[in-house]
């Protein structure tokens, strides 16, 4: 196996551990766990053809929206639920972390810096978690919808009289 298949399995693994501790039920568990796996294929293809961490970010992010909105519908679940474990392999959380370490140690130019690049890329996952929502939406009003046939009317619901005095 190569490095990357590599990484998109310990993505898959560390995404259905979190599946676990989030409570996601049986059934849906492996879904979640291939959203982590679509979610960190979709940074490293970006990474590879942009080069632009928040780029990638982002787009990594619309990808895992998307899919987590397709999931959603398929399976008639809240899309939360495949977002929240399929988001885990894109967190930056080794940039929160030498965002304190730099903090702690006194160099506060340098913790500003990776500060802001850490938020920079928070922002872009929630951007892009943003835009697929949105998507989803517009395409879900924009399907096409099946005329009703004639002489099946919607019932109406019976109103119900005034008060007599």
């Amino acid at each position: 196996m190569n490095g990357q298949a590599i990484q998109l399995a310990w993505a898959f693994l560390a995404t259905l551990g979190f599946g676990v501790l989030f409570r996601a039920p049986l059934r849906d568990l492996p879904f979640t766990a291939l959203g982590g796996a679509v979610s960190w294929g979709a940074y490293l293809a970006f990474k590879a053809y942009s080069g632009s961490d928040t780029l990638s970010y982002f787009a990594a992010s619309v990808a895992v929206g998307l899919y987590a909105e397709a999931m959603a519908a398929l399976f008639k679940r809240p899309a939360t639920l495949f977002i929240l474990s399929a988001i885990i392999p894109l967190v930056p959380g080794a940039g929160m972390y030498r965002t304190m370490l730099e903090a702690v140690n006194g160099r506060a130019a340098a913790s500003a810096s990776v500060g802001f690049e850490t938020l920079t890329l928070a922002g872009a996952i929630a951007g892009g978690l943003a835009v697929a929502s949105a998507a989803s939406r517009i395409l879900w009003l924009k399907k096409p919808r099946l005329p009703r046939r004639p002489g099946r009317a919607k019932p109406r619901a019976a109103r119900p009289s005034p008060p007599q005095p």
